[in-house]
């Protein structure tokens, strides 16, 4: 089982904020502002059927948020 890189969250967090948008503001995609939360600080693992409407609202690409970071 391959794991998920620990930055997932803390990137969706960045570009979300960078929108000047609310956990409440994102769960609007029907993805509970707890859920967000527990995603975000990286309680929650992210899956495809989280990641897909999240990055669809934010306007950004799911690979932007779980690709690895340059060396």
């Amino acid at each position: 089982m391959l794991e998920e890189p620990a930055h997932v969250g803390t990137r969706g967090r960045s570009v979300r904020k960078s929108r000047g948008w609310t956990l409440d503001d994102l769960a609007q995609v029907g993805v509970s502002a707890n859920t967000l939360s527990r995603l975000e600080s990286g309680k929650r693992q992210a899956s495809l059927e989280l990641l897909i409407p999240i990055t669809r609202q934010l306007g950004i690409k799911a690979d932007l948020i779980v690709q690895d970071a340059p060396d």
